[in-house]
């Protein structure tokens, strides 16, 4: 596919990586997570899931990268108190589009 049958919008890779969650005390409504993933680009877009069962009322609520290498993932507490989520997999998807960022302007 060129780059002329969607502007700005062709996914040159897509690539899934594991990297290690570790237990995770959310004293609050939430916190963020930061994980080493070498490779990945400010320019990324970035999809995490957990590889098993999230403890009740944890969730992921964003996942996205800011600074080369890392991807920073937000966890959700919707307990009302303090929840732990024990160490596990997270599965990060990695998206790389070319010509990137893409612009505002393309619909």
């Amino acid at each position: 596919m060129s780059k002329t049958t969607i502007v700005r919008g062709n996914i040159i890779a897509h690539s899934l990586v594991q990297a290690p969650l570790p237990s995770t005390t959310i004293s609050g409504t939430s916190t963020e997570v930061v994980i080493s993933v070498p490779g990945v680009q400010t320019t990324d877009a970035i999809i995490a899931s957990f590889d098993g069962a999230l403890v009740t009322g944890i969730s992921i609520g964003n996942a996205y990268t800011n600074t080369a290498n890392q991807v920073s993932v937000r966890l959700i507490n919707s307990t009302g108190s303090s929840a732990t989520q024990t160490a596990g997999t997270l599965l990060i998807q990695v998206i790389s589009c070319e010509d990137s960022p893409i612009p505002t302007s393309v619909v």
